[in-house]
Order: C-alpha cells, then structure tokens, then sequence
C-alpha cells in the first residue's frame, strides 16, 4: 500500500488528552501518515506536548503543525487541514479521543478494494460525564455503489448514522473536488459537512470493527448536561443549524433520499424543542411558544410531499403539525414528547 493518508487534528485547551491522543495516531500499523495538527490558539501547553513528540518520536518527522492567527474553531481548522493535507486520504480525529493501532490499515484497504470516496468504521461511546455504561456502534458490513444510494442509506438508517467526521477515511481528491468545507459555526458543524457529504458520495464503504474510542467529558463543546444554566444562545445556534440544512432540502426534494432527509430534520427540531421544554427552568433567556413554533417550521411545500414515494405519511403529519396555531402547535408537541418518553 503506497497511498499516504492525513491525519488531521484541531488541537485547543487538550493537555489532559493529547498524548493518548497522539501515541495512539503515532501507532497506527500503517506507514505511510502525514499527522497534520491545526493549532486554534490555545494557551494550556498541548501544543507543546505535539512540540515535543515532535523532536522524540520515531515518526515525529511526519507531525506538521500549522497555526492559525487566531481561535477560530473546530470548523474553519479542519477546513485548513482539507486544503493543506499532502496524503491521498484523510482521516479526521478530535484532540481528546483514541483510535485502535490498525485503524488506519483496515480503512486503506477497504477503500482501494472497493474504490470508494469514503470508509467508514464502528465506534464507541465512552461517557465521563455521567459515568453511563460504554454504548458500542457497530455498523453492519455494507458497500454500496449505485447513485443516492448512500444517502438513501444514512437518512433513511439516520438513528444508527454517526453524524462527527471523525473515524472516516474519504479520498481527498473527492473531498476538494466537491468543495466539501465545514460552514462557520460553533455548534453542529458535523452534521452539516455530514448531510452536504454524503449526497455527493458515489461509493461507499461501512465496516463493523470498532476502530474509534470517542471520550465525552465535561469539557466537552458538545455536552452542557452538568451546567446550572443553559444558555439560550447556545440552542438558537444548533437551531440555525438545522434551518441552514432545511433551507437546502428545496434543492434536492426530487431526489430519492429527499423523504428521509426531510423527516431527519424536522424530527431533529422536535427533539430540540423538547429538549427546551424539559429544562426550560436552566435556559436562560427563555424561550417564547411562537419561537419554539418557528423551529418546526416544515422545509417543503405540501406539493413536495405529495410526490414523495416514502414516508409520504410521516412527512405529512409533520407538515401539519407545524402548521396548527400555535396553542394547539404546542399541546400536540408536549403530548408526542411524552408518549416517546422524552418530556
């Protein structure tokens, strides 16, 4: 195997983790890796941690740094590390996470054998913040080729779906010759990149090893579970999110996958607004019933539905819903969060 594969990591506030982190990216079984890691400005001594694998490591001579001016977030660094990665391949890890030692190998083979743009591998879930048991995600072997397929396949199978772009392997002429980028944002940047890649993939690979050990602590950007006060700011960000990725359904509604994804979305605003109304008493400002309605407004029009050959039913009932007056918006939603256990 003569490809060369990127490693990238955005790196900032990690001392805690960024050895364990590197050494295992340092282990892989794999030999030909660039370790590309984006400084984000930080000031807590990682990078001078990566410094000195740098100088001591046997491959330390593969580990590049760049620096960007300024904190810029986990987006606009990964966007640095797709425009400047030197590798045939890239693969994405979080500056507080672990990879198995063949991760690299097992992907690289997967990908030449089935001449994919992208692999992806099982993870797990390894929760230090509320000490849950380890929950495993272990996809079934599958390669699939035909067009919208994959989409298709993850809207569709969207519960099962990792949505991080950590622990993929894709081609990255594939990646730039999509223009594939993160849009800046500070929460749920995954997800979008996720939803804007996947419509563009032509092959693609699952693999059920588990090759990915994801760590969620409380320092996590992603975990607010522990905190006395939930910002408001912070949710109107995740709901701007969603809204960017519902405003694109309009482009791709004749599309196989188009059902499926709608249904994701406004499933994904449902959860939001139940999540608000659980711990309404933490977010601060609050949130009014009319902007709680807003969120669930529907992507499509009604004629988009009707011509849906799947899950025409659920959509619908979803379009109507978002459309009752808002007093009734609201009784209707706190009823279903509480048959699904979630209110």
């Amino acid at each position: 195997m003569s490809s060369t594969v990127t490693i990238g990591i955005p790196v900032f506030q990690a001392k805690d983790y960024i050895e364990a982190t590197m050494q295992s990216a340092l282990s892989q079984t794999y030999p030909n890796i660039e370790f590309l890691i984006v400084d984000d400005c930080g000031n807590d001594g990682t990078i001078g941690i990566i410094e000195q694998l740098q100088k001591n490591h046997p491959r330390g001579q593969h580990i590049r740094i760049l620096r960007n001016e300024q904190n810029m977030g986990v987006g606009p660094s990964r966007n640095l590390i797709i425009d400047e990665a030197k590798g045939n391949y890239l693969y994405f890890m979080d500056c507080d996470d672990v990879i198995e030692p063949n991760t690299i190998e097992l992907m690289v083979e997967a990908i030449l054998q089935n001449d994919a743009d992208i692999v992806y591998a099982s993870y797990e879930r390894i929760d230090n913040v509320n000490n849950e048991p380890t929950k495993q995600f272990v996809y079934s072997a599958l390669s699939v080729c035909q067009p919208e397929a994959f989409a298709k396949h993850v809207f569709k199978n969207y519960g099962k779906f990792q949505v991080s772009v950590c622990n993929w392997l894709a081609d990255l002429t594939f990646l730039r010759e999509n223009g594939l980028k993160f849009i800046d944002a500070i929460f749920w940047e995954d997800m979008v990149f996720t939803y804007e890649l996947v419509i563009r993939v032509r092959r693609a690979v699952l693999l059920p090893n588990i090759t990915y050990h994801y760590l969620c602590h409380p320092n996590s950007l992603s975990n607010y579970q522990d905190r006395k006060i939930i910002y408001k700011d912070e949710i109107l960000k995740n709901i701007s999110t969603i809204g960017y990725l519902k405003r694109k359904c309009h482009d791709f509604r004749s599309k196989t996958y188009a059902p499926y994804m709608c249904y994701d979305l406004e499933m994904n605003s449902f959860y939001i607004i139940c999540h608000i109304l659980k711990h309404q008493l933490r977010i601060s400002p609050s949130f009014s019933d009319e902007e709680l309605h807003q969120c669930m407004q529907f992507p499509l029009s009604l004629s988009d539905i009707a011509r849906f050959k799947h899950k025409r039913a659920s959509n619908l009932a979803l379009w109507l819903i978002a459309h009752q007056p808002t007093s009734v918006f609201m009784l209707i939603i706190k009823a279903l969060g509480r048959k699904k256990g979630v209110l």
